[in-house]
Order: C-alpha cells, then structure tokens, then sequence
C-alpha cells in the first residue's frame, strides 16, 4: 500500500474528481461513513462534539455530524468560521446540516473559548475536522489555545484523516496539535501516520475506502510503499521433491573477533533458521575452536590471522580463496569482524573483489565509511543493512539530518550508490536502487538490543542466497524479522527478548506468512480496515 504526501494524495484526489467525475462530495460522504463505522464500532458513548474548520476538513466533519445524527447520537457541531465563509462540498453539508435538529454553534476567536466548555463537558467524545492534511505551516493564536483545550478535556478524540496540527509530509511535529486516540484516514496512509515523533499522537489508524480506482494510485503515486504482508508472500521458492541442500543456497558469514563470536553466530544460525540450504562461519583462525564449540549445524571454515583474533588486510588473498572455491550463493560480511584498520583495509579490498551477492552489516559498513565510492563499482547485489549510526558515518549526515526524512535520504544513497539499502530504526525503511522506499511499522521496542541486528542480516542474507531479488529479499527479510519479534513480546515480553529469541521464533513467522498465502484476508476489500490489519502479522 502506498504512503503518501498531502500534494501526492490532493493529485489523487484531483484526478478522481476531474478525470474520473467522481464528485468530490460522493467523496466526502463516503470518509464520513468510515468514520462513522470506526466510532460506532471502537468509541463508547452516545453524544459527540464535532469540532469543524472552514476547509474540507471541516466539511468531512460535517457530514460525520449528520450521519451520526442518523445513527441516533446526539451531536452538537462547533464551527471555527461562519457557515457563510465555507466553499464547496463543505458549505453544501453545512445546508444540508441545517435542516436537521443539529446544534451549530460558532467559536471563532479566543473569547468564546469558554463557550466550547458548555458544550464538551458533557459529550462523550471529541470529532477533530478542523484541519486535514493541506497543513504545512505550525497552529498560532486561537487555533493553537483550541487543540490545547481540545487536549485538556481528556476526552476520547477521533481525527478525521489526520490529528489537527500535524503536517501529513513528516515524521516530524512542526507545532501545536490534537493527540487523538484514533485517525481515520482516506484511501492510503499518510508520511505522518506511521513515522515518529508525529504518529505518537495519531493513536488507532484506520483507512477507509473512498471509492478511488486502484489505478489511480499506480498511475500518480509515488514509489513510497507500507511494507505490508502482501508485499512479502510468496517470495520463497517453492520446494521441489528433487531438491537438495545446494538448491536453497549455501551462504557465507565472515566475522568474528576476540569478544565478538556471538555476531556471527546469530548471523549464521538465522540464515539457516531462514530457509538457507547451508552456511558457513568464515572466521579468524585463532578463534575457531569457539566457533566449533558454539555451532552444530554451521559449518566453519578457518582463516589464518596470526593470533591476533581478528581479521586483517593479511588475510585477504586466503580469504578470497576460500569464497571463490566453496560454491557459495551470498556472503554476508561484518557481523562481530572487529574495528582495527587492518580489518578496514580487508573490509575495503574484500568488497572490491568479491563477484557474489553481498549482505553487509555492522563492522563491514563501517569499514566501507571512508570509501562508500567502492559500492558504485559493484555488479553483484549489494544490500547493506545499517542502523542509524552506522549510516551517519557512511553517508555523511548527522543523525537529525537522517531521521528528519528517513525515506529521502535512504532512496537518495540507494540511487547514488546503486544498491539496496536497510536502515534500521524504529521504522526501519528499505530503500532500492530504482527508488522505491518500503516503510515497516510491525517489530516493537523490545528489538532494541544487542544482536538483532546480526540476526537480520543472516536473514536477509539467506534469502538472497536462495536466488531472492535484493529488493525482495531485503523487504522479505524485515518483515520476518520484526514479525518474529512481535511473536516473541506477546510471549515473553519486550523486556525479556534477546535476540537469539528472534532465531528461535522465526520458524512462527514463516508459517504465520505462509498461513497467509494459503487463506489470504477476508478484510482485504473491506470498506474500513486498520492499519495493523492491511500490514499483516
């Protein structure tokens, strides 16, 4: 499902209106309805405050008044403007409005603040249609006291498409604005519904079905994506009875050094965990011996390091050999590999020479920071999966930079440096080198912690040694990978999960997926769906 700006969703909308001829009004009626059915089925109560701007927010909420009405709710409308100044589709539900038994009252200006009192101290619930997503500019004055007093009445609010106050574009809060405790959105999410800081105060999403044509979007939209169950099934092969371990691929995990055998550990046992026919743990010579007492099913393959416990540029002749001649599918190179220059050095020669496809993580990103030039002279896939510090360093930006538009600044290195890009947050984005971006929303708090990272990467990197398109793979990957933790809290709590937590619980992810493919989802063409159900998980 795409994400959206408010210019690409006003596009849309146009287009629908314009070249379509679907009245923008039919439009208007059918939002209403949406949210109508979210607050009939979620909210408690039976009296509701509807609060309405000039715009066509405010004619949204207007015909959410009507239409509670005619579910048997009382209902009183508070107008910011005079039924005189609204245009449009708006004026014309505030005619219609007005030959119903609806109280309109008007509160324009910082003195009739306290009239708003009289009127919500005893509804049962708060209807945000002051402002919808054409905001771009903070709240000021008597807007920004309302969604103050809106806030303090700690009653339960539903925006209608998005909180008053947020700008729809980003993540970002640019000033005062209603903290809802559900958004009902119109035909796709918008940027500010799922990135944070803003989506903190978005509460429950829901997404209603207007009536725009599925084309619309793929003719207009951009190449902004909800990463969403349907995105990833189907992408394991199928399994045929005449296949073998070499048909599901064999990857490589190069890491390790003294104090880090766990990274490549994970890495590797999530590869295999993750559908991978086999794996071996490329790792320093003097270390091995850990490495064989650790891993039953991951083969390892030892690398001579002259006892220093860790790989260096030494090491490299040894090290090309060794991938060149093992009939390997994918390496994925960095997990626990250590920081020395020399292993920089190797990182940097490594990446030069290798002709397969390539998962790079951690220490290997770091090694790449002071040449990322490297990358553009790859013809092998490369996915890199960084997390926000190991981005700056390799970018070039500063943290605030990065988070200030996450989706712009992946898509902008993917389509520099050609490659396929994983940036971990708390919404992680994948970005790719034709420019399309991927939101993911599912995984939880509890991932925050040391090794999930390694996990991903053996993860991704076993589907890429499947035969896995990098843009799949990498999409694929992520979604497993945060289902799986998202399994693990429900059953062990965020606290407790660690990231071998998420090996032993990818095998619930895979078939919750492929649960998925066989049945598919009846709310698919539901006229109402939430947000959690159209991801998936």
């Amino acid at each position: 499902m795409r994400l959206l700006t408010s210019a690409e969703m006003r596009e849309i909308d146009n287009h629908t209106i314009e070249v379509l001829g679907i009245p923008g009004i039919v439009l208007m009626e059918n939002a209403a309805r949406g949210v109508c059915e979210v607050i009939y089925d979620r909210v408690k109560g039976s009296s509701a405050l509807v609060v309405c701007g000039k715009g066509n927010n405010g004619g949204d909420g207007l015909a959410v008044a009507r239409n509670l009405y005619n579910m048997g709710y009382d209902v009183e409308v508070i107008l910011t403007a005079p039924v005189e100044e609204l245009k449009g589709d708006a004026k014309k539900n505030a005619e219609i409005l007005s030959a119903l038994p609806v109280p309109v009252h008007v509160v324009d200006s910082t003195e009739k603040l306290f009239e708003l009192y009289t009127f919500a101290k005893e509804c049962d619930f708060i209807v945000d249609g002051l402002f919808g997503t054409g905001l771009s500019k903070p709240l000021s004055g008597f807007y920004a006291e309302l969604v103050d007093f809106i806030n303090r009445l700690n009653k339960t609010v539903i925006s209608i498409d998005i909180p008053s106050g947020l700008s729809a574009d980003t993540g970002q809060v640019i000033g005062p604005h209603v903290k809802a405790d559900y958004t009902v959105t119109f035909a796709f999410p918008k940027v500010a519904h799922v990135m944070p800081p803003a989506c903190y105060s978005v509460g429950e999403v829901f997404v209603v079905d207007i009536s725009i044509p599925e084309d619309v979007p793929n003719l207009l939209g951009p190449d902004r994506f909800l990463l969403t169950v349907d995105e990833v099934a189907f992408t394991y092969p199928i399994r045929e009875i005449m296949s073998h371990k070499y048909t599901y691929g064999h990857v490589a995990v190069i890491g390790g050094s003294k104090g880090k055998t766990g990274a490549p550990v994970m890495a590797a046992q999530a590869a295999l965990r993750s559908g991978a026919g086999l794996v071996t743990a490329i790792v320093p010579s003097s270390l091995n011996d850990v490495f064989e007492n650790k891993l039953t099913e991951v083969m390892t393959i030892p690398v001579e390091d002259d006892g220093k416990g860790f790989l260096g540029i030494d090491s490299l002749e040894e090290l090309l050999s060794v991938v060149e001649k093992g009939k390997f599918s994918s390496v994925v190179l960095g997990p626990g590999l250590g920081n020395s220059p020399e292993t920089y050095e190797l990182v940097r020669e490594f990446v030069k020479e290798c002709k397969l496809p390539m998962v790079i993580d951690a220490d290997g990103i770091n090694g790449l920071s002071e040449s990322p030039e490297i990358l553009k002279l790859k013809e092998e896939p490369v996915i890199l999966t960084p997390h926000i510090g190991e981005f700056s360093r390799i970018s070039g930006l500063s943290k605030e930079e990065i988070l200030k538009d996450l989706t712009k600044v992946a898509s902008d290195f993917s389509v520099h440096f050609g490659v396929t890009l994983v940036l971990k947050s708390g919404r992680t984005v994948i970005s790719t080198p034709s420019g399309k971006t991927y939101v993911n929303i599912i995984g939880n708090p509890g991932m925050a912690t040391a090794g999930t990272g390694d996990v991903l990467a053996g993860v991704v990197g076993a589907l890429v040694g499947m035969g896995i398109e990098s843009e799949d793979s990498a999409k694929f990957g992520v979604y497993l990978h945060s289902l799986a933790g998202d399994i693990v809290s429900k059953e062990l709590s965020q606290e407790s999960l660690v990231a071998t937590d998420l090996i032993n619980y990818l095998p619930r992810a895979v078939q919750k997926v492929k649960e998925f493919e066989r049945e598919g989802r009846k709310e698919k063409f539901a006229f109402v769906t939430s947000l959690r159900e159209i991801v998936g998980g």
